[in-house]
């Protein structure tokens, strides 16, 4: 298994990581409506402190979303991920919730929850996920299609779609009482991760594009609500549109792994020096596969905005 950000020098690979976690943590917390700017996002992050007149949980919310980064690249030490895995991650994911009997962190949700949509007729909505009692089967039947996706390295494009579906499915099955959307776009990249590639991130100004697109598919599925097969989730046109905007969206994470090997190509052929690299603030390099614990809090190695 070769990960993206393998094959760097250190200093360049710690920059890589936190321009891509400051993406990620910032574009899927704001698509939940998170106030927080991508600069904000990195200042909080890199620098430990907080923003004056932002709320608490925006803050929380970031700290929680990229503490679930951390957690993602050590799930790439195992071949399998199970359900323990992701109760870890959404307790991780959900470190702003407020404990409750009803709203359960780390476990599958006990009460059912609903959402408000426009329908094809422009009229608003009502829409019932599956209800409690099914999401144990589903999620077995979810994590039966993870692993054998992840079990082997994909190509570009079958990364995608992959990437695509398990998001699709993982959001539409909503097994939890709330950070179904976060927990599906980090879930969802690891099977991107285990082959090479960057994760894709879903860019904050495609936002109502993205949410559009899931609920247009979601509303094809008759009784959502009494679903119990996962199989009864349709490959259809809408489905296949999803597919495509995911693919798309990959292009700014591209875009910074292209920027960090013009770096590496730079700094090899010595047009930038070892001290001008250290002046950014590069990190200590990382393990395969994983971050350093107090990767978040430290000073970074460069704000953004």
């Amino acid at each position: 298994m070769s990960l993206f950000y393998e094959g760097f020098d250190p200093d360049i690979q710690s920059i890589l990581l936190s321009q891509i976690r400051n993406l990620w943590t910032h574009s899927s917390t704001a698509i939940e409506g998170n106030s927080l700017t991508l600069g904000d996002t990195a200042f909080v992050l890199e620098e430990g402190l907080t923003v004056s007149g932002k709320p608490l949980r925006d803050h929380q919310e970031v700290y929680g979303h990229a503490k679930g980064v951390e957690l993602v690249y050590r799930f790439l030490d195992s071949d399998t991920l199970n359900e323990k895995d992701i109760f870890a991650l959404h307790r991780v994911v959900l470190t702003e919730a407020v404990m409750d009997i009803f709203q359960t962190v780390g476990r599958w949700k006990n009460e059912p929850n609903f959402t408000n949509y426009i329908g094809s007729d422009g009229r608003q909505h009502w829409r019932q996920f599956p209800v409690p009692e099914n999401i144990p089967c589903l999620m077995r039947q979810w994590l039966n299609r993870f692993n054998a996706a992840y079990i082997q390295p994909q190509d570009m494009e079958s990364a995608a779609k992959i990437y695509a579906d398990l998001h699709l499915d993982f959001v539409t099955i909503h097994p939890f009482f709330d950070g179904n959307g976060r927990m599906a776009r980090l879930l969802a990249n690891l099977p991107v991760l285990r082959s090479g590639f960057p994760p894709i991130v879903i860019p904050t100004e495609a936002r109502n594009e993205y949410k559009i697109s899931i609920s247009s598919y979601q509303e094809t599925i008759d009784f959502l609500e009494g679903v119990k097969d996962i199989e009864n989730f349709p490959i259809n046109p809408e489905r296949n549109y999803f597919r495509v905007l995911c693919a798309h969206y990959w292009k700014p994470t591209i875009d910074l792994l292209d920027e960090a090997k013009r770096m590496q190509h730079l700094k090899e052929s010595g047009r930038i020096s070892e001290d001008k690299g250290n002046d950014q603030g590069g990190q200590d390099g990382l393990s395969k596969g994983t971050l350093p614990e107090n990767n978040i809090g430290r000073k970074g190695a460069r704000k953004n905005g």
